[in-house]
């Protein structure tokens, strides 16, 4: 990987850009499994997942070009005007764009990218189904679920590898935070299906059964990599993760961290994951997407207030 980046303060635009990259790799790649499973039976879970997908990253690019203030800062994260070897070390080039994996910012720029193709493929052979009109070929159906959920499993954990790559005292030793991110992924992913789905009503219990049981699963997930995240930040021992630590867990940002990511994010859908009616559903749906929000935007924030 390369050297620590310069540590910024990021803005709440790429709290958000962060969110909604995890609920649209998490949609697709339920969406992929459900068709892998049970295409007839789980049609809607399908259906919504790929629209889900397409419109979370959607402002993906629109939100980091705004971070950025220039669309052309966005393209030098794919691209360079005047290719060099040092720009291409380490790197796959073609002609100005250039690959480098040990880069965060610019493995993320490409995976957002090809994650963007891949749902808008997925959303348009849905759209083509729905209307009755030649889907695609089938071999570039699974192509693309494939590749869509290899790139949608990186774009909703590649939050964390990128904050481990800063300067932050809490982030550097951070190793849990890609699982953390990737599990706040599959809740928030498998949470939106739900919710649109109660929101659409009919019978579709079974369907929302088997999604609530998997946003179950992928709390407690979560839970734990909280937990691993919080031992391990705090074995590093330096004095800035301990301050940090600090703010997160009883400082200025303690409330809203036990409140909305522990309590409202994580506990209430556990208790109320299983009472089964669709209504019930939705309540948990809610919960559970304002406490995946919350716990990437705290812990980001906290992270943020110590430099060294």
């Amino acid at each position: 990987m390369e050297p620590l980046l310069k540590s910024s303060d990021w803005p709440l635009i790429i709290d958000l850009y962060f969110f909604l990259g995890g609920i649209a790799g998490g949609a697709f790649v339920i969406a992929t499994v459900a068709s892998l499973v049970d295409i007839r039976r789980y049609r809607d879970v399908v259906r919504i997942g790929y629209y889900l997908a397409l419109l979370a990253v959607i402002p993906g690019p629109i939100l980091l070009i705004a971070d950025l203030g220039l669309p052309a800062r966005f393209l030098h994260m794919l691209m360079a005007s005047k290719p060099s070897t040092d720009i291409g070390a380490g790197a796959l080039t073609l002609g100005p764009f250039h690959l480098k994996p040990g880069s965060p910012m610019n493995a993320g720029a490409w995976a957002l990218l090809v994650f963007s193709a891949c749902a808008f493929l997925a959303a348009l052979d849905v759209f083509l189904e729905d209307r009755g009109r030649p889907r695609l070929a089938g071999g570039l159906r699974s192509a693309v679920g494939f590749v869509g959920s290899v790139f949608g499993l990186f774009l909703a954990a590649y939050p964390g590898v990128l904050l481990g790559a800063t300067a932050r005292p809490l982030f550097v030793d951070a190793h849990w935070l890609g699982a953390l991110f990737l599990a706040v992924g599959g809740s928030t992913g498998a949470a939106a299906i739900a919710l649109v789905l109660t929101l659409m009503g009919g019978e579709r219990h079974d369907a929302l059964g088997r999604l609530m049981g998997f946003a179950g699963f992928a709390l407690i997930v979560q839970l734990i990599a909280l937990v691993l995240f919080t031992i391990t930040a705090y074995a590093g021992g330096s004095g800035g993760v301990t301050r940090a630590l600090g703010q997160l867990l009883a400082g200025s940002y303690s409330p809203t961290f036990w409140l909305g990511a522990i309590v409202v994010g994580v506990v209430a859908p556990l208790v109320l994951i299983r009472k089964g009616s669709p209504g019930m559903a939705a309540l948990v749906s809610i919960l559970i997407l304002v406490g995946g929000f919350v716990v990437k935007y705290v812990v980001i924030a906290a992270g943020q207030m110590v430099l060294s």
